[in-house]
């Protein structure tokens, strides 16, 4: 039986891909003190935070009818064009069964571009209502990406609709 070793195509490709002029930049990040799970490539924030009623918060229960925001500070990476930048911005939520209750292509649409230095903190603000439950959970999923690049990042999260506490 001949056996072909990969470990040389491998290093040939990596090889490749570090000496390519836009060298690619990625990770994943998961913030244990509230629940998000961000993925990034070339386009990295320093801090993501979940904020509801105006203050950090570090749980997943949302009052059904209540809004909260997914806030990544510190962004890095984005390409400027004659010093500006252009981000778009998708929405999607997840019933516990998977079946997709919302799924908006690009929120930003129409409101994309920006100058560069106000573009470090990307927010997405989520409204919760019918058709959600109480007493369910949801998985959101917020991306956003570089409309002038090929960065992008991911949060992951979920909320758990209760009744009024």
């Amino acid at each position: 039986m001949i056996r072909s070793n990969k470990w040389p195509l491998l290093l040939i490709a990596a090889l490749i891909l570090i000496s390519c002029k836009g060298q690619l930049k990625f990770g994943i990040k998961k913030d244990i003190s509230n629940g998000i799970t961000t993925a990034w490539t070339n386009m990295e924030p320093k801090q993501v935070v979940r904020i509801m009623n105006g203050e950090r918060v570090s749980h997943n229960q949302v009052v059904l009818g209540e809004s909260f925001a997914v806030i990544n500070q510190g962004v890095e990476g984005l390409t400027v064009k004659d010093g500006k930048v252009s981000v778009g911005c998708s929405l999607t939520i997840l019933d516990s069964s998977g079946k997709k209750l919302m799924a908006e292509p690009d929120l930003f649409v129409g409101n994309d571009v920006w100058e560069k230095d106000k573009a470090t903190e990307l927010k997405c603000t989520v409204n919760t209502g019918k058709p959600m439950d109480w007493q369910q959970e949801y998985q959101i999923v917020v991306t956003f990406w570089d409309k002038y690049g090929k960065g992008k990042l991911e949060n992951r999260l979920t909320a758990y609709i209760e009744d009024i506490p």
